[in-house]
């Protein structure tokens, strides 16, 4: 089969690439700088409706995971590349006949916690750009996608070389600003990127053999809910790190967290409310579906992912 990925800088995106090459695939990567997966790169803005139709001309499915993942990005940044960039990804997968979308579980957040929650529509409707438009682009292609499409949701992914979650986690530690809401006891599930990226290439599949999975979205997690101190904790032993965390009650995080949002004065700020709300909660996600339609399952433990990183940050 050949696919487009789009993204494939990203993480997650060099992961997916990396997994279909090697069962046969052929691979090309659509961003704006190059992927370093060894497969063929073309690069181009996912903005630019011709780009992206010129990259995927000639492909049998389109894996979209290019986004713009900032805490504060600015509306028109965070629309241009989240909503009409996926747009321009619709059209192009009309030609392909095959898409799978990778969107979120952010989503469908309305404040409260998920347990054992199965998949809610993208309604979210708040103040996060991110959030609020990759919601946006998931109903539109849900809504408008005439190519067999599945949506993943993976939660939370995390692993080697990871800038996002466990990058923000060692670099608060470092300043002394990490701090967890109510000693981070909120149950949070996971998704170590190897087993993330096989639930897209698993989606991507169905999309070509299950009515089942077609125009719906699945979150996709490690299945192992931890207290969020606990992996806070293996992310910063596996740094070397030995800093200790201080907890704050989660209305306080809460506030701080709808104060620093709005004057922090730069780009990225160490705390939004939303960002504050999430961790106050717990998330985690009924799989039994997910797995069933997908015929995946993770693989990689939270211990082993920790193993895995503590090595990686050796090498660094």
């Amino acid at each position: 089969m050949k696919v487009l990925v789009t993204g494939g800088s990203s993480l997650l995106g060099r992961t997916v690439a990396q997994q279909l090459a090697s069962r046969g695939d052929q691979v090309t990567c659509f961003q704006r700088s190059p992927s370093g997966t060894g497969t063929t790169d073309v690069l181009g803005d996912i903005r630019d409706p011709v780009a992206v139709l010129q990259a995927a001309a000639g492909h049998d499915a389109i894996v979209h995971l290019a986004a713009l993942v900032a805490p504060r990005p600015s509306w028109e940044a965070a629309y241009g590349i989240n909503v009409l960039g996926t747009r321009n990804v619709v059209t192009a997968a009309a030609r392909c006949g095959r898409l799978l979308h990778v969107s979120s579980p952010s989503v469908a957040f309305d404040g409260h916690a998920s347990v054992g929650a199965g998949v809610e529509p993208a309604r979210y409707q708040g103040r996060d750009a991110y959030t609020r438009t990759k919601a946006i682009a998931e109903q539109y292609v849900l809504e408008h996608s005439v190519a067999a499409t599945v949506v993943i949701r993976p939660h939370l992914v995390w692993g080697p070389g990871d800038t996002q979650l466990v990058g923000r986690i060692v670099e608060r530690a470092r300043q002394g600003r990490l701090v967890l809401p109510d000693h981070g006891r909120a149950l949070v599930d996971t998704t170590y990127v190897d087993d993330a990226a096989a639930a897209i290439v698993a989606g991507l599949d169905r999309t070509g053999e299950s009515t089942e999975a077609l125009g719906r979205a699945w979150v996709v997690t490690g299945d192992d809910p931890r207290p969020l101190a606990e992996l806070v904790s293996g992310i910063l032993g596996a740094a070397g790190l030995d800093v200790a965390v201080r907890s704050v009650p989660a209305p306080v995080v809460g506030l701080a967290g709808r104060i620093v949002g709005r004057l922090w004065p730069g780009e990225e700020p160490p705390l939004t409310y939303f960002a504050a709300r999430q961790l106050s909660v717990a998330h985690w996600f009924d799989q039994s579906d997910t797995q069933r339609v997908l015929r995946w399952q993770p693989e990689v433990s939270v211990e082993r992912g920790i193993e895995e990183l503590k090595e990686w940050f050796a090498r660094s």
